[in-house]
């Protein structure tokens, strides 16, 4: 038996854009499967409240291991799935370094395994659980980063242009009934603000970019960021351009 209501997946969800966007879905009355590290009860109490069907893949998409079992629990949840929603919103802006300081193998790999090995990855879950599917949608939240080059975020850069460019390579193979977009959120008030904040000056010498962005108002609400994303997600013509940014649309 096929699922009547959408079945919506979204990883990262325990804080910033992936947390505001998982309480919106909360509120949908429809299916909800959030990934996170971390159990959200507050989210639990607002989906009961809205009939929404909340299921929980507790997971640290940095440890292989677990986000492979969690793809395996993922694609049992999608079997006779008709539509189908992901959102991989999961990322780490860590290591913020220049070149000459990328000598931690274990902090370059931990970057690559949460901003592109785990999002691949449950990206080929969900197309092989969701074949049957009528309606698929995937969304890779990506940055500007992958498109602009910044000192001391060559890791953060390079993961995620290999999002956009894989997102391409997807988009081009024509698989049935798939809509796939990789999307920039723009710059959002969120926990990854405040690392880069937190960077000292003669790692990141322009951190203080950033704190004027925060001392001014410029960062996006992750609340109004977060449901334009799903707005935007939801669009007939979601996934015409494989290569996109929130604030190019206007809700």
């Amino acid at each position: 038996m096929t699922q009547q209501k959408p079945t919506t997946i979204i990883t990262g969800a325990t804080r910033g854009i992936g947390r505001a966007m998982a309480e919106k879905m909360a509120q949908s009355g429809e299916r909800v499967i959030t990934m996170g590290r971390r159990s959200v009860p507050e989210l639990v109490e607002i989906a009961k409240a809205h009939s929404t069907d909340w299921n929980e893949l507790l997971v640290d998409l940095s440890d292989r291991n677990e986000t492979e079992q969690a793809g395996q629990a993922l694609a049992t949840l999608l079997e006779g799935v008709d539509q189908a929603r992901l959102v991989l919103n999961a990322g780490t802006v860590n290591p913020i370094l220049p070149a000459d300081r990328h000598t931690d193998i274990d902090a370059i790999a931990q970057a690559f395994d949460i901003n592109i090995v785990a999002p691949i990855y449950l990206t080929g879950c969900f197309l092989q659980a969701t074949g049957k599917a009528t309606e698929r949608r995937i969304m890779m939240i990506s940055s500007g980063a992958g498109r602009n080059a910044s000192h001391s975020w060559g890791i953060y850069c390079a993961t995620k242009a290999a999002m956009d460019r894989y997102v391409e390579a997807v988009k081009i193979e024509g698989h049935a009934n798939l809509r796939i977009a990789s999307v920039a959120p723009g710059i959002v008030d969120t926990p990854m603000q405040e690392t880069i904040r937190g960077t000292p000056d003669e790692l990141f010498p322009n951190r203080q970019k950033f704190e004027d962005f925060h001392r001014t108002g410029a960062l996006a609400d992750p609340k109004v960021t977060g449901s334009n994303l799903l707005s935007l997600l939801a669009l007939a013509d979601f996934g015409d351009r494989a290569i996109d940014d929130v604030r190019q649309h206007t809700f």
